[in-house]
């Protein structure tokens, strides 16, 4: 039997590649790929999940914008975003400002965390994509397929991480907070944080994911029996099959690690959702920031700064804030805890719909940084000695603690378990 050599030193033996089928990431069926007509869908038979879409325009639509997304990204690091007018006192705000002044309050851990979200992430990922598109701009396979692969992979992974969008919703509820308290102007960074977040989302839509991995594996696989036992990359979802234990260890095409199923998958997320819970009562009782005003300190949790906007008139926005900083919370909390309890017990009442519900949490988790990114923004903004001040207090981190943990509890639950326990314990 031939063997390969992964680069952590680790063997296996060599699998079967069938680039004309697709696993199912949420149930785990495996399904023959096909062409399909522009603007096409592949769903999944069994679970209803979105297997792959045939998006027009490819690589000369996708190109312009994502060029377009790493020049806005630097008037964002560079340019002012707002400015604020206090009784004649302006102030205007870089993202840096407020990464220096969390860490100067002590709030090192917010700091390292919004910057890593709102500039390294976004940076990184973007700069990755452009390599990608620019090896394969003509239609010409790209020089180094391998190294393009992992670059590629590396974007996927970013891509829930980066977090401007969700940084743009930040301003626009810190923008909101100083009505009635100050005269604030969206200045260069502002809008170019608006455009940005168009760039991406057109040049998202316009990546056909299917076909770009198939582009840059220039070279496809040949025909090859249905294997009997088969593992689908969770990246870049090339299907391996295998007729032995155990199974391969690394993609053959971009080298992301691959399992049967993720690795103790429901203790990992009941850990990670329990330690998410105890947090969850600190976030929402202790002060998220406090607001000094000519000397008195008003502390505000984040269920009161929904009041707050509420009470100005901005009904819109207070629930949008609701919805973002404590309904979702609760919502992946209680979601995540169902999925556990389920899946434990084999049961196999609604699977269709706790897998849809699974990818909805898994979609809109990252929508709740909203408040952590506004707390920064402001504490930029409102540094105004005795007249004005905002600083961030330990509700924030503790909170944002929730957020993060709440994504990775996600990201290592492995719906096919459900699937798989309710089919008692078989993989389809």
């Amino acid at each position: 039997m031939s063997m390969w050599q992964g680069k952590d030193g680790l063997r296996g033996p060599r699998a079967t590649v069938r680039d004309d089928l697709v696993g199912c990431p949420d149930c785990g069926r495996l399904h023959r790929a096909r062409e399909l007509p522009r603007g096409g869908r592949a769903v999944c038979t069994r679970c209803g999940s979105l297997l792959y879409r045939h998006v027009a325009g490819g690589v000369r639509h996708a190109l312009p914008m994502a060029l377009t997304a790493l020049l806005l990204l630097g008037l964002i690091a560079v340019a002012p975003l707002m400015a604020v007018n206090i009784q004649g006192n302006i102030r205007d705000g870089l993202v840096a400002t407020g990464l220096e002044e969390l860490a100067d309050q002590g709030m090192w851990p917010l700091a390292l965390l919004v910057g890593t979200l709102v500039l390294g992430a976004p940076v990184v990922r973007v700069s990755a994509v452009i390599a990608v598109l620019l090896s394969l701009h003509g239609g010409r396979p790209p020089k180094s397929p391998r190294v393009i692969a992992r670059l590629f992979a590396l974007t996927e992974t970013l891509r829930p991480w980066a977090m401007l969008d969700v940084f743009l919703l930040g301003l626009l509820v810190g923008y909101s907070k100083l009505y009635g308290f100050a005269n604030a102007e969206m200045l260069t960074g502002g809008l170019a944080l608006g455009g940005y977040v168009l760039a991406i989302t057109v040049m998202d839509q316009g990546l056909d994911r299917r076909a770009l991995w198939s582009a840059i594996d220039h070279v496809p696989a040949g025909p090859s029996p249905f294997p009997r036992r088969w593992v689908s990359c969770p990246v870049c979802q090339r299907v391996h099959g295998h007729d032995h234990e155990p199974v391969p260890h690394l993609c053959t095409r971009c080298d992301s690690r691959m399992h049967k199923r993720e690795p103790d998958s429901l203790q990992r997320t009941t850990a990670l959702v329990a330690t998410s819970a105890i947090l969850y009562v600190p976030a929402n009782l202790l002060p998220v920031m406090t607001v000094v005003n000519f000397g008195r300190g008003d502390p505000s949790t984040i269920l009161g700064g929904v009041g707050e906007l509420a009470a100005s008139g901005m009904w819109p926005l207070a629930l949008l804030v609701f919805i973002a900083s404590i309904a979702v919370p609760l919502l992946k909390l209680g979601g995540l805890l169902w999925f556990v309890v389920t899946a434990w017990r084999g049961s196999a009442a609604r699977l269709r719909g706790r897998t849809r519900l699974y990818r909805f949490i898994d979609a809109i988790g990252r929508w709740s940084n909203v408040d952590v990114f506004m707390i920064a923004i402001l504490t930029a903004l409102v540094q105004f000695g005795a007249v004005a001040s905002v600083r961030a207090d330990s509700g924030a981190i503790a909170f944002a603690a929730v957020v993060i943990l709440t994504m990775l509890a996600s990201h290592v639950f492995d719906p096919r378990v459900m699937w798989d326990r309710a089919d008692g314990g078989r993989h389809d």
